[in-house]
């Protein structure tokens, strides 16, 4: 972790997110978030964007859709 020691850091000042979990955060999706356009991307990439099914005014299932299970897994217990 020793080249992204200061975003491991800043990290680990969040709420819930002690040293293994920042350094799973970041060596998954990486630093470089060029890849995607938006932060909604993000969420989709990994997993954590509930979908929204809706027909003539009934609601479908909202399931989340299959992502990074190693994103998921920290950010579900955290």
């Amino acid at each position: 972790m020793e080249p992204y020691k200061k975003q491991w850091e800043l990290l680990q000042t969040l709420p819930g997110v002690n040293q293994i979990s920042a350094a799973i955060i970041l060596s998954e999706p990486g630093v470089d978030m060029g890849e995607f356009k938006t932060a909604g991307n993000l969420c989709s990439w990994a997993g954590m964007c509930p979908g929204n099914n809706e027909s003539a005014g009934k609601k479908k299932s909202g399931k989340t859709r299959k992502g990074n299970k190693y994103i998921r897994t920290i950010l579900y217990i955290m």
